[in-house]
């Protein structure tokens, strides 16, 4: 099946909508279809110093990437709508899928099967309603139950309408390919990975690194540098590592590294933001790329007792603990010493992980009606 995926992220850049965009067109390439994927041509915008966009994602060049012009003018993205247009009209593909509101909705007009992927629930827009009503529309895409759920109570769509399909992870290729942490060797080595946003949990590392014992040290994987000089400075405690932003290269051998993974988000969680306003509240709905990256790789999580992460983490596959109190946290950090109850919640992870593989939901959300 020939598809077009639509996309509204920078590409390339260090956001994780650009890489799960990358990824499922990877992932949908991988089940067999052609995929091309059109990106707004934000130059200005764009990561600095990347020669190979494929390889900056650490994704397969099997798939074609269209950069379409979007001007420093006022009717930007009436411009970057009929480049859209243009493309679609020429190529006509068999499905168009995207996150891209103006995209999908041209596409339902002018009669191409479309799927609108949502992270977030949208109030208000006149293309998202005009879109859903199109007879071209064949579903919703959400990211969680939660947001399903919030879109039923909308009004917006009924149940039929609209399918969960959580975020996903690529399978680990080798386990023991790992990177060289600060701090001491035989230390117990607790990490994050991600970015540190208003929400993401970093608070939670704030409130315990120096209350844990001597044995205990915390590795903060990514960020950007502002965020990593405001939280370096706040948390003067010298068990705790700053690495910055890793590549997705090299992102599995620092996850290899780690004894225990962190996924400590706050009941509010607010998502990329431009350095003068914090961005959306995503709190509610969010399904964190890094907590199946922890699961694929076998690595046992501590995760914030919040509605939405127990969709897919339990008691069984994780330990569980109050966002809000610290002493939890440390208490399960001190029982995951055990290295054995580190391999068995992780290796009940890793099983559960196999559904939620890229490929497994790029084949799971192509199923038309």
């Amino acid at each position: 099946m020939k598809i077009v995926y639509i996309s509204d992220s920078i590409i390339p850049s260090r956001t994780a909508n650009s890489i799960h965009v990358m990824k499922m067109c990877q992932a949908f390439a991988d089940n067999g279809h052609e995929v091309i994927l059109l990106a707004p041509d934000y130059k200005d915008k764009y990561e600095k110093g990347i020669n190979n966009i494929y390889e900056f994602y650490n994704v397969k060049g099997n798939f074609e990437i269209v950069k379409l012009t979007i001007p420093k003018i006022r009717v930007r993205s009436l411009v970057y709508t009929l480049s859209i247009f243009k493309h679609l009209f020429s190529n006509k593909p068999e499905l168009v899928y995207g996150r891209c509101i103006r995209g999908c909705y041209i596409s339902s007009l002018i009669g191409f099967k479309t799927i609108f992927e949502s992270h977030t629930l949208k109030r208000g827009s006149n293309k998202f309603l005009k879109l859903i009503k199109s007879k071209n529309f064949q579903k919703l895409v959400v990211i969680s139950q939660a947001l399903k759920d919030a879109y039923i109570t909308s009004g917006y769509l009924n149940k039929d309408n609209i399918q969960v399909a959580h975020d996903g992870a690529d399978e680990v290729n080798d386990f023991e390919i790992k990177a060289k942490l600060k701090g001491k060797k035989n230390n117990l080595k607790v990490g994050y990975v991600g970015h540190l946003y208003q929400g993401k949990g970093i608070e939670i590392v704030e409130t315990i690194a120096d209350k844990v014992s001597d044995d205990i040290e915390f590795h903060i994987i990514g960020g950007l540098q502002n965020d990593i000089e405001y939280w370096s400075n706040k948390i003067n405690s010298k068990n705790v590592y700053f690495y910055g932003f890793v590549p997705q290269t090299k992102i599995s051998s620092y996850i290899n590294s780690l004894d225990i993974c962190m996924l400590p988000n706050q009941k509010a969680v607010y998502g990329y933001n431009d350095g003068k306003n914090k961005g959306t509240n995503i709190g509610d709905f969010t399904s964190p790329l890094k907590m199946f990256e922890y699961m694929a790789h076998k690595k046992p999580i501590i995760a914030s007792d919040l509605k939405v992460l127990k969709e897919i983490l339990n008691n069984n596959i994780a330990i569980i603990a109050n966002p809000e109190d610290g002493n939890e946290w440390i208490e399960a950090i001190n029982k995951l010493k055990d290295k054995y109850l580190r391999e068995t919640i992780s290796q009940k992870a890793f099983k559960e992980f196999k559904n939620y593989t890229w490929k497994n939901r790029a084949n799971k959300v192509t199923r038309l009606k």
